[in-house]
């Protein structure tokens, strides 16, 4: 059989989803460009032909990964509100506990790579961070903004708006690191759906959202969940 060509970006594709996993393993100091195209069943010239330094290639696998999700694009298009919050949050929490768990080659050997980077310089970390200031937190801080307005979360709030993101975000990180196993280290005595609702409230509270608000937002992501799980497959096809 002969062996199929790859496209330039094909190329790069399939060095960038070899390389994920090393890294993930190794940490970026410790994997050698000779093991990275061994991985990718290239030369170490066609990786330099590709990505200029082991750098690029590190900074291309983050890029990759974040770049392009359709729930970041849903997310863009809702108006600034406290149900865009709730949204957000609901969001964060489970790409963190469901999504990533679910995505072994993927998600969540890129959160093997933050932790391998935290316990090296922090580039990657340093760099996904940066990302996600750029591109989510922008949304966030808009849609709690919009809550105080609406008088749903008092406006002397002791969490300034981007730390609240922040500690959002740790909390649900956290949750995805504790599982890398394959699954939870953690003893919480409940399955990852109601993680998933423990921690949503628990930061909702944390935010200053109190329950009677939280209830009804969280009654209307199940009705809109339950709404596209039952919508007919031939209405969704192009």
């Amino acid at each position: 059989m002969a062996a199929i060509r790859l496209d330039a970006e094909e190329r790069r594709r399939a060095i960038i989803d070899a390389a994920l996993p090393l890294f993930a393993k190794k940490g970026f100091t410790a994997t050698t460009t000779k093991e990275l195209a061994e991985a990718a069943r290239v030369s170490e010239a066609l990786i330099f032909k590709h990505f200029p330094s082991k750098a690029a290639l590190y900074t291309e696998i983050l890029r990759a990964g974040c770049e392009g999700s359709p729930e970041l694009e849903r997310l863009k298009a809702l108006p600034p509100s406290t149900r865009t919050l709730v949204a957000i949050v609901d969001g964060l929490v489970r790409y963190f506990v469901l999504k990533v768990g679910a995505d072994p080659s993927g998600d969540r050997a890129r959160q093997r790579l933050m932790v391998a980077s935290f316990l090296e310089d922090g580039e990657f970390a340093r760099q996904a961070y940066d990302w996600v200031a750029a591109a989510i937190l922008p949304i966030y801080t808009a849609a709690i903004r919009a809550a105080i307005a609406a008088g749903d979360i008092p406006a002397d709030s002791a969490v300034s708006p981007e730390n609240g993101f922040w500690l959002a975000h740790h909390l649900a990180h956290m949750l995805s690191v504790s599982a890398l196993p394959g699954r939870s280290t953690v003893p919480h005595g409940c399955d990852a759906d109601d993680i998933v609702r423990q921690s949503r409230r628990f930061i909702l509270r944390g935010l200053g959202l109190r329950d009677e608000i939280i209830d009804t937002h969280e009654d209307a992501l199940r009705a809109a969940r339950q709404d596209a799980a039952t919508e007919p497959v031939s209405a969704a096809a192009p």
